[in-house]
């Protein structure tokens, strides 16, 4: 019994490797002569190249609207969200560090969350990240209410990152 409970563990524990490495892959930026992250990732995979600087000094600045953020709540329970960014892009390293700060205001869980890394061409690969989700600039900020598009924020928003985010989730 010790025996297959082992085997078991063990099993799960090569299951989870493997899934792993699906997510936080790493190319170079020839431009940057950096890494860039590529593909689909996490948060603390984001987190763990050159961005980590902007984020540093954005998410901590970043003041949202309290009025809107509490509108927002009540909205925001059944929404999902696909963020596709480059590390390597200006708009990328300033709207997404703001975005996590309402984010995690709202208490938003990052399993309703999907990160896309994308390279400068913005594609990744073994995805087709423009044709899948239209893409066009980075960042790009993606709603979802039950599997169905409801609005996206590209690049910059057009007021506020949270009242761009209130204005499609009124969307019915």
């Amino acid at each position: 019994m010790k025996k297959i409970i082992f085997s078991l563990f063990v099993m799960l524990f090569c299951i989870a490797n493997i899934k792993a490495q699906d997510f936080n892959k790493r190319m170079f930026d020839e431009k940057k002569q950096t890494d860039m992250m590529i593909g689909n990732c996490t948060r603390d995979g984001i987190l763990s190249c050159e961005f980590v600087s902007n984020y540093n000094e954005e998410y901590p600045a970043y003041q949202p609207k309290e009025i809107v953020v509490d509108s927002i709540k009540a909205l925001i329970s059944t929404i999902k969200c696909v963020i596709i960014l480059g590390t390597w892009c200006g708009d990328s390293k300033e709207q997404v560090p703001r975005f996590l700060k309402i984010l995690d205001i709202l208490k938003i869980p990052m399993s309703d969350i999907t990160f896309i890394c994308v390279d400068r061409e913005k594609s990744a690969p073994g995805m087709n990240v423009k044709e899948k989700y239209l893409l066009e600039k980075v960042p790009t900020f993606i709603f979802y209410r039950k599997d169905g598009e409801i609005g996206r924020i590209i690049e910059t928003p057009k007021t506020t990152l949270e009242q761009d985010v209130l204005n499609i989730l009124k969307i019915k």
